[in-house]
């Protein structure tokens, strides 16, 4: 029977799809991160504005350059583009409220005027990678309570509700305008930073589409562009990983997505190693194990009778 600490990842939460009702360009997510691979939403980036409420337990807000502890009732703003995941910081339940929309939605497409005199400040701003809305500042936490009212209207969806929604996030974006523009004594991102996460990114979309080839570091690093050291530095900088462990997980969280979804190679465990890129089954079970609590058996088991 598989460990009660068994986590049975859905491939809805850790990578949800954009928002691409053009009318409507906003979504909406509950998660609870206990239950997720590794008790976390992994590494990604996305063209829509977050808005993310922890709502019980913990959680780690892991940015390129620095990692933020977030308590219940704590939240965050995360512009376009940046990389992040988020996950458990102890092995109690944490829940997180997220509502996603994309910019267009506030002052519509194109280069309008309302766009360049609001929107694209907050966009393009140094100074603006993501914020931390608290009740306890007097200088966020109105713009707290505007998230948590949005989320509700979201789900709610009550007649009228779409109105509700963009007048709420229109008055956020008042509210959030100041910490778009440079502030005394502020820094702007350091060079090696911005550098580190484009390249980060340009890694993990080709371990993601190499994953199940016999990857080398040779070949990751050669696909930003630099030399092995300076890409085990990237990693480590940005990640805390080097690039071979964040290639191992990742296989093992593709593995877990096939048994899930029935894929035909999970119907052997051998076949199911190699499917992800293990050449070794035995690697693959010692590996599934660390990283789950379990054997790739026992979650089998435990995804066809729920715990």
């Amino acid at each position: 029977m598989a460990n009660e600490n068994t986590k049975k990842p859905d491939e809805a939460l850790f990578c949800p799809a954009p928002a691409s009702n053009i009318d409507f360009p906003v979504s909406t997510y509950s998660t609870d991160l206990s239950q997720l691979y590794m008790r976390m939403i992994r590494w990604q980036w996305h063209d829509e504005i977050e808005l993310t409420i922890v709502t019980s337990g913990h959680a780690l807000l892991r940015l390129s350059d620095q990692n933020i502890a977030l308590a219940p009732g704590e939240g965050f703003f995360l512009n376009q583009n940046q990389l992040h995941s988020i996950r458990s910081a102890d092995k109690e339940a944490c829940t997180l409220h997220t509502l996603k929309f994309h910019p267009s939605f506030l002052f519509g497409y194109g280069k309008t005027s309302m766009s360049a005199k609001y929107l694209t400040p907050v966009l393009s701003s140094p100074f603006l990678h993501f914020l931390i809305l608290k009740k306890q500042d007097d200088a966020t936490k109105e713009m707290l309570r505007l998230a948590q009212d949005t989320y509700f209207y979201c789900t709610e969806k009550k007649f009228g509700y779409e109105l509700a929604v963009k007048s709420l996030l229109c008055y956020f974006w008042k509210l959030l305008l100041p910490f778009a523009a440079p502030r005394k004594g502020a820094v702007t991102e350091l060079p090696h930073v911005s550098m580190d996460s484009a390249r980060i990114k340009e890694a993990i979309l080709f371990i993601e589409k190499k994953h199940m080839e016999p990857l080398t570091l040779e070949e990751i690093s050669a696909s930003i562009h630099v030399s092995k050291s300076e890409c085990c530095r990237c990693f480590r900088r940005s990640l805390g990983l080097t690039p071979f462990e964040y290639l191992m997980k990742y296989r093992i969280f593709e593995s877990t997505r096939k048994i899930m979804r029935g894929d035909e190679a999970a119907k052997s465990i051998s076949t199911l190693a190699a499917s992800v890129g293990f050449n070794s089954t035995s690697y693959y079970n010692k590996l599934f194990k660390k990283y789950l609590n379990c054997t790739p058996t026992e979650y089998i088991k435990s995804i066809q009778k729920p715990i």
